[in-house]
């Protein structure tokens, strides 16, 4: 008999404020290739105080997407 062990994916970016503006913050996401890819995120779904030029990373495990304060101690 096979066992099966569910494995979790992660996926892992750093992300930066560029500009706040009426509630939306446009951030500019890098991942570990050349991209880099851009997109607004109200405040309210940031879990801490931000501003423009700060840090965040988002990490999704199992299709949940949490974002994270400050850089990520990797």
């Amino acid at each position: 008999m096979y066992k099966y062990m569910a494995i979790v994916a992660s996926l892992f970016c750093i992300g930066s404020v560029d500009v706040i503006e009426d509630g939306m913050a446009h951030v500019i996401f890098t991942t570990d290739g050349p991209e880099s890819y851009e997109a607004d995120i109200p405040v309210e779904l940031f879990p801490c105080d931000i501003s423009e030029g700060d840090m965040f990373y988002a990490q999704i495990i199992d299709g949940v997407t949490e974002l994270r304060c400050g850089e990520p101690q990797i």
